[in-house]
C-alpha cells in the first residue's frame, strides 16, 4: 500500500514534517526494532532533500526512540527494559513532584472523579482490557497535572509518556491480554493502592513534599519490579528460539 504523505506548509516545517512521518512509522510499528532508516530514501518519500530529514532523526535520536551505529548509520531503536526503566525512573521524578504541587489546588470535585477513574481501572484489570487500564491511568494523571501549577513539567510528562508508550510497543507482547498476563496482575493491583493512597492524602491534606516522595518512590518499586518481569518474559523468548 502506498503511503499517503501531505505537503510541507509554512506553518510546518520540513523538518517537523520528516519527524512526524518518521515518528509515525515507529509508532505504528512500519519501522521494525534495529531497522535501518535510509536518509536518502526518506527524503524521496516525503520530497525534500536529506537535509531536515536529517534533522529530524537527529531529534528522534534525543528521544531514544533512534540510534546512530558505525556501521550501518541511522537505525529504529531496539527492544530495551533498561531503556524503558529510565524513562520510567525519569517519570517517578517528575510525576512526583507535579503530584504534590497540585495538592493545594485539587477540590472535592477532583476527588470524587479520581475515585471513579480509580473503580474503572479496577474493572479494566479484572477482564485484562490494557487499551482501557491504560487510559484510566492517563486519565487519573491528567485530573492531577491540570492543577499544577508548572506547565512546563506537565507537558514534559506528555512528552516522555509518549516515548514510553512507543518503547512499550517494542519491549512487550504484542496482543493486549498477554502483556497484564505478562506483567501480571499483583503489578496493576500496586498501581491501583497507590493511586488510592494518592486521593487519601489529598482527603487528609497531607503535606506536598511527603505527597511527592511517596509517589516517586512507589513508580520507582513498580518499575524495578515490571522491569524484572520483562526481563525474564525476554529471557524465556531468548531460550525458546535457541531451542
Amino acid at each position: 500500500m502506498a503511503k499517503v504523505v501531505a505537503p510541507a506548509t509554512e506553518a510546518r516545517s520540513k523538518q517537523q514534517l520528516a519527524y512526524d512521518y518518521i515518528k509515525a512509522g515507529i509508532d505504528r510499528g512500519l519501522y521494525a526494532p534495529k531497522q535501518r532508516l535510509v536518509i536518502d530514501t526518506l527524503a524521496k518519500e516525503l520530497s525534500i532533500s536529506p537535509v531536515p530529514v536529517r534533522e529530524a532523526i537527529r531529534r528522534l535520536e534525543a528521544e531514544s526512540l533512534v540510534i546512530f551505529s558505525k556501521n550501518s548509520g541511522a537505525i529504529v531503536a531496539g527492544a530495551d527494559p533498561d531503556l524503558w526503566a529510565e524513562q520510567m525512573e525519569l517519570l517517578a521524578v517528575l510525576e512526583g513532584y507535579v503530584t504534590g504541587a497540585a495538592a493545594p489546588r485539587i477540590t472535592a470535585g477532583d476527588i470524587k472523579q479520581l475515585q471513579k477513574i480509580n473503580e474503572r481501572m479496577a474493572e479494566a484489570l479484572a477482564s485484562f482490557d490494557l487499551s482501557g487500564w491504560t487510559q484510566g491511568n492517563l486519565d487519573f494523571h491528567s485530573v492531577i497535572n491540570r492543577r499544577c501549577p508548572n506547565e512546563t513539567i506537565v507537558e514534559q510528562i506528555a512528552q516522555l509518556r509518549s516515548r514510553i508508550a512507543m518503547i512499550n510497543r517494542f519491549i512487550q507482547p504484542r496482543t493486549e491480554a498477554t502483556i497484564l498476563h505478562t506483567l501480571g496482575k499483583d503489578s496493576g493491583k500496586s498501581t491501583l493502592h497507590g493511586h488510592e493512597w494518592i486521593i487519601a492524602a489529598y482527603i487528609s491534606k497531607k503535606a506536598p513534599a511527603e505527597i511527592e516522595a511517596h509517589v516517586r518512590t512507589n513508580i520507582i518499586s513498580l518499575t524495578v519490579e515490571t522491569h524484572r518481569n520483562l526481563v525474564n518474559n525476554h529471557d524465556r523468548r531468548v531460550s525458546r528460539s535457541l531451542g
